[in-house]
């Protein structure tokens, strides 16, 4: 579960912002909330914010985090890895950035975090953790500056692997690698940090699409889970299949093999390809049940295609408990089509593991209090100095009753983070 994610000099956010998904005292909506011993969580966030206001930043810098991380061994990638610091800014433009998030596993809370600077050299790393008891301290694992490691008496794991860490590699990657038991735990959790773009579904679609096969899975229902949630969303859609299709059933013209790569025909003429088919009902003239008829998914709306594509890491997230975070979330989707899926998240029944969903929208239909309390909903707004800033509307305190008009206050410019356009005229 996560509880706070803080980032500084990374694009539009020069100074360090703070996300928190921790709830607080409010009274309302408590089915969005799950505790954890003594620290309650929030299962379902969302940020608001004009464009390039800095909300699609937030979840650049996660996966940012998340890819130095997996990567850490691999010196070409780390090094390969632009420098993302905020340049509207002289102070800052060299200076390294700072990742940090604070997440629980196992019962323990943790805190992991380090420096980067522009040649990709780790300047700063450290681990924590508190056992989650009211009274408990927070202990610290392991600190270091640049080479140089302090070990805490618990992190023993980390005994004499202090001179095996290069200046690009991350410590805790190395003590995992020696099968170090907290750092492993750290990384499986980064590992279940599930982040994606709804703008790049061409990334992830594939995920969902061999989930349709139904077979080689721990969860042998996993398609019909998929199926189920089409049709739920009221698509006339009766199934959906992934299958092989020889190369002489895709029907290609010679115009379009010359295209394709003489590797790549190959393993066409040999091995075929998969495709996915949605599964229609066909009716005769007096609308009786004649057939079904299988659609190629291109024919079918782009919404269709996209919740399709979400299907498999919606569904894997829940099952599991895990972190998802989506960047512009309704995307070609219809909003009663996206308050259902963060339905998913807030109901017990559906998310009976305390998954957690956080994502970007635009989506100002869904900003209300029947589906979101306060400490649910964020913004993000720059500055006069392109200066990237993150806050929470809790912090609107009284102005912000349980029965406001959220979506009216908001248009009306009463929370920031909205786009300050009087008019487009390309004439002046």
């Amino acid at each position: 579960m996560l509880l706070n994610f803080k980032v500084e000099n990374f694009k539009s956010f020069k100074d360090c912002i703070d996300f928190s998904m921790e709830a607080t005292k409010l009274s309302n909506l408590l089915k969005n909330v799950f505790t954890v011993n003594n620290i309650s969580l929030l299962k379902t966030a969302s940020i608001y914010g004009a464009n390039a206001g800095g909300k699609s930043n937030l979840t650049k810098a996660m996966l940012k985090m998340k890819n130095i991380i997996k990567n850490s061994f691999d010196i070409e990638k780390v090094k390969g890895y632009k420098h993302e610091s905020h340049l509207l800014n002289s102070s800052s433009v060299d200076k390294a950035t700072i990742f940090e998030v604070e997440f629980i596993a196992n019962e323990i809370k943790y805190r992991y975090g380090f420096e980067i600077d522009k040649n990709a050299r780790i300047l700063e790393e450290w681990l924590f953790s508190k056992k989650l008891k009211k009274r408990a301290k927070e202990i610290t694992l392991f600190k270091r500056e640049k080479k140089k490691i302090e070990l805490g008496a618990l992190f023993k794991e980390g005994k004499g692997i202090e001179d095996k860490i290069r200046d690009n590699s991350l410590f805790l990657v190395v003590v995992a690698n020696f099968n170090g038991k907290i750092s492993k735990i750290v990384l499986d959790w980064f590992n279940n940090f599930n982040i994606i773009s709804n703008l790049k579904s061409e990334k992830f679609k594939f995920y969902s699409f061999d989930k349709l096969k139904d077979k080689n899975f721990k969860d042998k229902n996993f398609k019909d889970k998929i199926v189920n949630m089409i049709k739920d969303a009221d698509i006339d859609i009766y199934d959906i299949i992934n299958k092989k299709v020889s190369f002489e059933e895709l029907e290609m013209d010679e115009k379009n093999l010359k295209k394709i790569p003489q590797k790549l025909l190959e393993d066409l003429r040999d091995k075929g390809l998969n495709r996915v088919e949605t599964v229609h009902m066909k009716y005769d003239k007096n609308n009786s049940f004649e057939s079904f008829i299988p659609f190629n998914l291109s024919l079918e709306s782009d919404g269709t295609q996209k919740l399709l594509a979400l299907s498999a890491p919606i569904i894997e997230v829940l099952l599991n408990g895990e972190v998802l975070v989506i960047d512009e979330l309704e995307n070609s989707m219809h909003t009663i089509l996206v308050e259902k899926i963060i339905e998913l998240f807030n109901s017990q029944e559906t998310n009976p593991n305390n998954a957690q969903l956080i994502f970007t929208t635009h989506n100002t239909k869904i900003l209300n209090q029947k589906l979101f309390r306060r400490d649910q909903i964020w913004f993000a707004q720059k500055d006069i100095y392109g200066c990237s800033e993150l806050y929470s509307l809790i912090e609107y305190g009284k102005g912000t009753r349980n029965d406001a008009n959220l979506e009216k206050k908001y248009l009306e410019g009463k929370f920031g983070a909205k786009p300050d356009i009087d008019s487009l005229n390309y004439m002046e």
